[in-house]
């Protein structure tokens, strides 16, 4: 298993793409910060195993507009691929079927993959596509509790 820490400068990888426009207000008041999510083999399971801490914020100067941060090296591309693609599709299908304009009000939202851990031989991209949609609802149940 790797530690994955984001250094600072220009070894980010930023990947923006348009963000689903909905109907009526937005799905977090404020940023989130620090949410942890891990899939780890269980006994007799097939193995997977995927890790990753992300913060979710707004992107100023955004309007439904997705921006994903993360490293370029040393997380596998189709790893990072695979965590822009379930955070992307839980945050459209969360606005969607809450029938919501967007995550944050009057922005769109800036998704940092801060922390990711893989395994050279249980780490698949199913597995880092399930723990980012998780990430998402996980956010979300944060949000509402407090």
């Amino acid at each position: 298993m790797r530690d994955l820490v984001p250094p600072l400068g220009e070894d980010w990888l930023r990947i923006s793409s348009t963000f689903r426009e909905c109907t009526m207000s937005s799905l977090f008041s404020g940023p989130i910060f620090g949410v942890r999510m891990r899939l780890s083999p269980s006994t007799g399971a097939q193995p997977v195993y995927a890790e990753i801490v992300v913060d979710i914020e707004p992107l100023e100067g955004g309007t439904n507009e997705f921006e994903f941060v993360s490293l370029a090296h040393p997380l596998r591309a189709e790893f990072a691929a695979a965590v822009e693609s379930g955070l992307r599709d839980e945050l459209n299908s969360q606005v969607a079927t809450r029938g919501l304009s967007s995550v944050f009000e009057g922005a769109g939202v800036r998704v940092t993959l801060t922390t990711a851990r893989s395994h050279d031989v249980d780490s698949s991209v199913s597995a880092f596509l399930t723990v980012a949609r998780l990430a998402v609802r996980a956010a979300i149940e944060r949000r509402r509790r407090s």
